[in-house]
């Protein structure tokens, strides 16, 4: 929301200021490097002022930080919302391009699409910056959207050839500005209505990083009108400019003149005695910015060399092929080979191995088990490749390389014996397995499971001390563990169906559906060519349960039967009661209570065969919340008491909670409100010693929904908020709904 009093004050002091100094509009626009028609704006409040132009014109003018302040007070007000701002930083020594920046700049000025928004799709060869424009761009224009920023790498030249899903692009989005997982839809369309709903009447700025086509494309448009979507792509987009209305900006090659002053930028003075040399490095170069900022920090790097010795270097036939810019793979390929060889061989070797990497992005200690090194030293690789450009730091603890990068890497390792190629895999897989195992034993570990053992020789895997910190672990490697996975179903190893299944305390948590889904059908495929059956079974609970929650029964009862019948071949009571739960939480979702029943009496008795406190306490508590459905108080009660024993006896505080929730829908259905608030009362006191702090969050909101029908609304409203508090802590979606529904109810009069 705008602050234009603020944004008045601001012009009004900034000019009288300006004018005290002896600066015209368009000296002082000079002075800073802005344009006079922005000075102009800001000055007649049509814009808020940065931080960063306000911090200059107090240098420039002499007002200490008086224009800082004031334009601290002249932001806009935007409490209460979540607004994204994803974009990378901007590169650095950005030049040229201002023929693309103006066709940029005009797209805005044309016709919008016919849903009121604007799509601009950038097409070009690799290596050809049009990822480095689009950022660039964004920046430039970003002040503009009152929405913010979305930004997503669709990765659609992955090396794997498996570009990111529109679906998992849209969740992505909505878990990033707060709407709760459990609330996401499984469908395109409808994740697609909700962005679309964000976005509504907040101009909101998409940009949409390396596409592999129109078809992954087209279902991330939402069509908010006033908001801007940026394309990149390798392809030419003709269907999305057809069909849409889309501004194409086509990405060549830079000018000569530009990409001698990238050259000159990045080398520094050593440029400006050899402008002839520059020049032929250029055209050495093709004029493409990547193979020019490889050639250029190479340079910068080594202060005793020459730029003419560089272009001799070129001219012996290090990057004979990269004349040929009709082939972007071909023509940069060379560059990264000058690079590569200028490395340390153990740095050299790491660069091969991360050509074996599936992930989008790595971290130190997964490298470390793939170099199998300590991870001091693995680190020590990391920066010594980032020095040279073969990796990039995208965040904390977190490297990436260019898909170019990757595919190179990959010819690398094609080239390692098998025997290396082998073990580094086992290292890396077994990693994650591993790590994936103390992070779930860490989350829950009231649930019993039988820990993995032995990791790799050489590796180390995480350790966790605390849920929240596995949890992290978790959210951090979401988008790698399905490749992860994949990587070792092409290796036949059993780390295709151990971390899919190991993650379940996470999944049961955060609710990622697409991953949970796609990991456990890639590991189901694994666990049966194995022969592994109490695999396949495990594995055929864990995705009959995910369908279940995702609203496909059919297919849920289909897993869950097939899961089923296996424990019964392999005589396990303990399997065999998971499946009988598991059936019985289908039947309750369809009404069928007494068949429920039927699967919940099945299921305890396994445990109780098996030995298993846990699934007792688990199976007692849903017989509880199921007699209490079918109008049998007594043995409902009956049930909850046993329950509630268990779960004391084991300590399992988190178990004890959601008895507590059970307990308190009961009530709530025989219209017993009091009681409800009462368990909901208890169901925190547990959330809080067992660290719970999700079930804490639906505690409180359900106190607050039991509130409102109570008709005490300032009560309902503080529980909705505290519960709002915790669920965008957690990036949970409840948060959205939540939001929403506060902003729809008013407060009580006074």
């Amino acid at each position: 929301m705008s602050n234009p009093a603020g944004a008045k004050r601001f012009g009004e002091v900034l000019r009288t200021r300006r004018s005290a100094a002896g600066y015209s509009c368009r000296g002082l626009a000079r002075a800073l490097s802005y344009t006079p028609g922005w000075i102009s704006r800001v000055e007649n409040g049509k814009v808020p002022p940065g931080h960063d132009f306000a911090t200059r014109c107090d240098a420039l003018l002499g007002t200490g930080t008086e224009l800082v302040t004031l334009a601290q007070a002249a932001q806009p007000d935007v409490h209460g919302l979540l607004r994204p701002a994803q974009l990378p930083p901007r590169a650095s020594h950005f030049v040229g391009r201002d023929r693309d920046l103006f066709a940029l700049d005009s797209s805005l000025k044309t016709p919008a699409t016919a849903d009121g928004s604007y799509i601009i799709a950038i097409d070009g060869p690799a290596g050809v910056g049009k990822s480095t424009l689009a950022v660039q761009w964004a920046h430039k224009i970003a002040h503009k959207f009152a929405g913010g920023v979305f930004f997503a790498d669709l990765q659609g030249h992955a090396l794997d050839g498996r570009p990111v899903a529109p679906a998992q692009v849209l969740e992505r989005f909505l878990l990033s500005v707060g709407v709760a997982a459990d609330r996401i839809p499984p469908g395109l369309e409808e994740r697609a209505a909700i962005v679309r709903t964000l976005a509504e009447g907040r101009p909101t700025l998409f940009v949409l990083d390396n596409a592999a086509d129109a078809d992954q494309v087209e279902p991330l448009l939402v069509g908010a009108p006033a908001s801007v979507v940026i394309v990149t792509s390798r392809r030419r987009l003709t269907r999305l400019t057809v069909r849409t209305g889309a501004h194409r900006v086509c990405l060549g090659p830079m000018d000569p003149a530009e990409s001698a002053d990238l050259l000159s930028a990045v080398i520094g003075p050593r440029a400006d005695s050899d402008p002839e040399a520059v020049r032929a490095l250029a055209a050495r170069c093709a004029h493409l910015p990547l193979a020019l900022r490889i050639a250029a920090e190479r340079l910068a790097g080594h202060p005793y060399r020459t730029v003419a010795g560089s272009v001799a270097e070129l001219d012996a036939g290090r990057l004979d092929a990269l004349a040929d810019a009709g082939d972007p793979h071909l023509a940069i390929r060379p560059i990264l080979a000058g690079s590569y060889q200028d490395l340390e061989p153990e740095a050299a070797r790491a660069f091969c191995l991360f050509g074996l990497y599936p992930g989008a992005t790595i971290s130190t200690d997964a490298a470390a088990a793939l170099l199998r090194r300590e991870r001091g030293r693995a680190r020590r690789l990391l920066d010594a490749l980032v020095a040279v450009h073969l990796l990039e730091e995208v965040g904390a603890d977190r490297f990436r390389a260019h898909d170019l990068l990757r595919e190179y890497a990959a010819e690398l390792a094609a080239e390692l014996s098998e025997e290396c190629r082998t073990a580094a895999v086992a290292r890396l897989v077994g990693w994650y397995a591993h790590t994936v195992d103390r992070a779930n034993y860490v989350i829950a570990p009231q649930r019993p499971i039988e820990l993995l053992v032995d990791p790799p020789i050489g590796t180390h895997p995480l350790g966790f001390t605390t849920p929240e910190d596995a949890s992290q672990w978790c959210d951090d490697e979401a988008e790698n563990l399905l490749p992860i996975i994949r990587l070792a179903t092409r290796h036949t190893l059993s780390a295709a169906w151990q971390i899919p299944t190991r993650l379940w305390n996470w999944l049961l948590v955060r609710k990622p559906w697409s991953l949970w889904i796609d990991s456990h059908e890639v590991g189901l495929q694994a666990a049966v060519a194995s022969g592994d059956r109490e695999a396949e079974a495990w594995v055929s609970l864990n995705l009959a349960d995910g369908w279940r929650q995702t609203g496909d029964t059919d297919r849920a009862r289909h897993y869950a039967q097939d899961a089923l019948r296996i424990r019964e071949q392999l005589g396990d009571h303990h399997g065999q009661g998971w499946c009988e739960a598991c059936l019985g939480f289908i039947a309750t979702d369809e009404a069928e209570l007494e068949q429920a029943r039927s699967h919940f009496d099945a299921a305890l008795g396994h445990f109780q065969m098996s030995g298993d406190r846990h699934g007792q306490g688990v199976l007692l508590a849903c017989l509880a919340e199921t007699h209490a459905h079918l109008g049998h108080p007594d043995r409902a009660q009956t049930a909850f008491d046993a329950s509630l024993a268990l779960a004391r006896a084991l300590g399992d505080h988190y178990g004890e909670g959601m008895l507590w929730t059970r307990r308190a829908g009961a009530h709530r259905a025989r219209g017993e409100l009091d009681d409800a608030l009462t368990c909901l009362d208890r169901r925190i006191t547990s959330g809080q010693a067992a660290a719970d702090e999700w079930g804490i969050a639906d505690a409180y909101e359900q106190r607050g929904d039991i509130l409102a029908e109570l008709g005490r609304e300032g009560e309902a409203r503080a529980a909705w908020q505290r519960a709002l508090q915790i669920f965008s802590a957690l990036e949970d979606p409840r948060a959205a709904a939540l939001r929403e529904r506060l902003g729809a109810t008013r407060p009580p009069e006074p």
